[in-house]
C-alpha cells in the first residue's frame, strides 16, 4: 500500500466522510485506466488530478489521482498559470470556456484574502491568484511559493520515480533525480476548498503546474449546489515531506475570500415524458433542470431511490454517449444526497442547446450495464 493510500485510509478513520463523497471517489477510481497503461518511460507531459469533497479536514485535499495532458511551457516566476491556461492545457476541449465567459474570471488581490497559518513556521506560502464561478461551479487558482531556499515543490502524491514533466517541467529527469542534481529537498503541496458543506461541493478536481523549482500553481475545479450570489470560500493549502508519518504532521494554511456569481444563469425545467422508473433499480426520475450560463450547460437530475444500498444507485448520461466520449463533459459528474431517499445528479456539459426534449440514459457506473433510456420534455 502506498503512502498516499495510508493517508487516505487514515483520513477515513479520523473523519466521517459522507457516502456521496466516497462513492464518487471509488467510482472515479473504477473508471480510470490501469496504471500500467502509462509507461514510466513515456516523456509526454502529464497532469495530476485529484477528487475530494470532505469538509473540515486536517488536510483538506487528500485525493485520488488521474492523468491527462498538460502543456510543458513554464512561466517566469513573477507570473502564474491562470484558469484559462489550465483549462486550455488539460486535454479536454470541452473544458475551454466560451470567449464571453472569460469575463467571469476575477483576480483575487492580497487585500481580498484573509490568511491564517495553521502550522506555525510553515516554509511555503499559499496565495489565491484568481477565481471564477457560475451558478453550479467554482474554479480557484492558488500559488504555493517556498519562503526559503533549497526546496523543490511537487504535487501531493508525487513519488521520487515520477518524471518532473508530469507537472509541466521541461526536463526528462525523475523527481528524485532532479532534486538530487540540484541538492533540493522535495516538499509535497496541495490545496482544496475546506467549506464544502456550506457550498454544496461533493467532488473536486485538482490540477498542478510547476512555475519554478520552488513555485507550484494549483487549480481547484468543482461543482456546487448552493446557488447564492455571494460565496464565502475557505481554501486550505497543505504541505508535507517524507519525514512525516501521520496526519498531525501535515502543515496547513487557511485562506478565506469572497467570490461573487456574475454569471446570469437561466434555468429550464424538464419532466419525464413517460415512465420514470429505472428498471433494475429502486430509482424513479422526478424531474430535471437545464441551467445555462456563460460558462457552459448543466443538466441536473433529481431522482428518488428507496434502496438503502447507496452504491447500487444509477448513473446518468445523454443517450448516445459512452464512457469514452468525454468531449462533451467539462468536469466530473456524480451523485449527491439531498435528503433521505432523494438524490441529485449533475452533468456539466460544454455549451449545449436543448430543444423540447432530452434523451437521457441511466446505467450502472460499475458494470456499465444500461438500465434504460428516458425522454425528458420541457415543462
Amino acid at each position: 500500500m502506498s503512502r498516499f493510500d495510508d493517508m487516505v485510509n487514515g483520513l477515513r478513520d479520523e473523519v466521517a466522510i459522507p457516502d456521496s463523497v466516497w462513492r464518487g471517489y471509488t467510482q472515479t477510481l473504477a473508471d480510470l485506466p490501469a496504471k500500467g497503461a502509462y509507461k514510466k518511460n513515456n516523456r509526454r507531459s502529464r497532469k495530476n488530478e485529484r477528487m475530494t469533497g470532505v469538509s473540515y479536514l486536517k488536510a483538506a485535499a487528500l485525493v485520488l489521482v488521474s492523468v491527462t495532458i498538460l502543456g510543458t511551457g513554464v512561466y517566469a516566476a513573477e507570473r502564474h498559470f491562470g484558469i484559462l491556461d489550465f483549462l486550455r492545457g488539460n486535454g479536454n476541449e470541452s473544458a475551454i470556456p466560451p470567449v464571453e465567459a472569460e469575463e467571469l474570471i476575477v483576480p483575487v488581490t492580497e487585500k481580498e484574502q484573509e490568511k491564517t497559518e495553521i502550522t506555525e513556521g510553515m516554509p511555503v506560502d499559499y496565495t489565491v491568484k484568481e477565481a471564477m464561478c457560475d451558478s453550479d461551479s467554482i474554479y480557484v487558482v492558488l500559488e504555493a511559493r517556498a519562503k526559503e531556499e533549497g526546496l523543490f515543490l511537487v504535487p501531493e502524491d508525487a513519488m521520487a520515480e515520477d518524471f518532473v514533466s508530469d507537472w509541466g517541467m521541461d526536463d526528462d529527469m525523475s523527481a528524485g533525480e532532479y532534486a538530487a542534481s540540484k541538492n533540493l529537498k522535495m516538499m509535497h503541496v496541495n490545496a482544496g476548498i475546506q467549506n464544502t458543506d456550506e457550498l454544496g461541493i461533493a467532488v473536486s478536481t485538482i490540477y498542478f503546474q510547476s512555475v519554478d523549482d520552488d513555485v507550484m500553481d494549483i487549480m481547484i475545479e468543482c461543482g456546487k449546489t448552493v446557488k447564492e450570489q455571494t460565496l464565502d470560500v475557505v481554501c486550505t493549502g497543505i504541505l508535507w515531506d517524507e519525514t512525516m508519518v501521520n496526519m498531525d504532521d501535515i502543515m496547513r494554511t487557511k485562506i478565506r475570500f469572497t467570490l461573487t456569481d456574475i454569471s446570469d444563469a437561466a434555468a429550464t425545467a424538464y419532466v419525464p415524458a413517460g415512465t420514470s422508473e429505472i428498471p433494475g433499480t429502486g430509482a424513479v426520475i422526478e424531474k430535471a433542470e437545464v441551467i445555462q450560463t456563460k460558462l457552459g450547460t448543466y443538466l441536473e437530475i433529481l431522482y428518488r431511490d428507496d434502496n438503502k444500498d447507496f452504491y447500487a444507485g444509477p448513473s446518468f448520461r445523454l443517450a448516445g454517449d459512452t464512457m469514452g466520449q468525454e468531449h462533451r463533459i467539462r468536469m466530473p459528474s456524480g451523485t449527491e444526497i439531498l435528503k433521505d431517499g432523494e438524490y441529485f445528479w449533475r452533468l456539466s456539459l460544454e455549451k449545449t442547446e436543448f430543444g423540447e426534449s432530452i434523451m437521457l440514459e441511466a446505467y450502472d457506473g460499475e458494470t456499465k450495464e444500461v438500465y434504460g433510456t428516458f425522454e425528458l420534455i420541457r415543462q
